[in-house]
């Protein structure tokens, strides 16, 4: 029986909903699957059995992205063999008109072994290919590395290709990805290079003492 006075009455409505939204987060976290993130090898750094896993989300149109390529670099240097790096695409297309043209092509570089190197050029030049009305010069710079101009022009027409974007898109999204850069350190989130320097060094550091 509800007790009769109209306070204690909302007070006991008012636990009922919080016992019952505390039992349907412990459920939906119950089903979560644990974080195992993946990549192509070419997307990578460092040994699988790392103690430390560092993914990034990141899009070449996003200008924060830019900033945050030297503070990671400079974090997969310091940690050396004790970490691993994922790069992962996450490419806001409500913005970004040539982030997925751009995703696209560093894979197809990837695939003749220079993803790193057109990461670093996408990068380099994103605020002069950003504005221009045509976009990335990606023929101009699969040349200038080297790249094999015509598996890479037909890799660019690849639908599998994109699916591999695509489905790091899906993979940030099951992960609550919003904006970039966003980095996962051991499942821990940290978004933007600041974040990433200010809390990620200290947590890493914590997490070695603790391996």
């Amino acid at each position: 029986m509800l007790p009769h006075h109209p306070l204690a009455r909302r007070l006991l409505a008012a636990s009922a909903v919080l016992l019952a939204s505390a039992t349907s987060v412990v459920a939906v976290r119950g089903r979560m699957k644990p974080y195992i993130p993946d990549a192509p090898s070419y997307r990578q750094k460092g040994e699988s059995a790392a103690p430390i896993t560092m993914v990034e989300y990141s899009d070449f149109q996003c200008p924060a992205c830019r900033y945050a390529v030297e503070p990671a670099k400079r974090i997969v240097t310091i940690y050396g063999k004790d970490i691993r790096f994922i790069f992962k695409h996450f490419p806001l297309t409500h913005l970004h008109h040539f982030a997925v043209k751009a995703a696209v092509a560093a894979e197809c570089a990837g695939r003749q072994g220079r993803f790193w190197e057109f990461h670093d050029q996408l990068y380099k030049t994103q605020e002069d290919w950003a504005k221009d009305k045509d976009g990335v010069p990606l023929e101009d710079y699969a040349k200038a590395l080297g790249l094999d101009q015509a598996v890479f022009a037909a890799c660019l027409k690849d639908p599998a290709v994109a699916a591999l974007v695509h489905r790091d898109q899906k993979d940030g999204d099951d992960h609550w990805v919003v904006s970039t850069p966003t980095f996962f350190i051991n499942g821990k989130r940290f978004v933007s290079a600041r974040q990433l320097t200010e809390g990620g060094i200290p947590w890493i550091d914590k997490t070695l003492k603790g391996k």
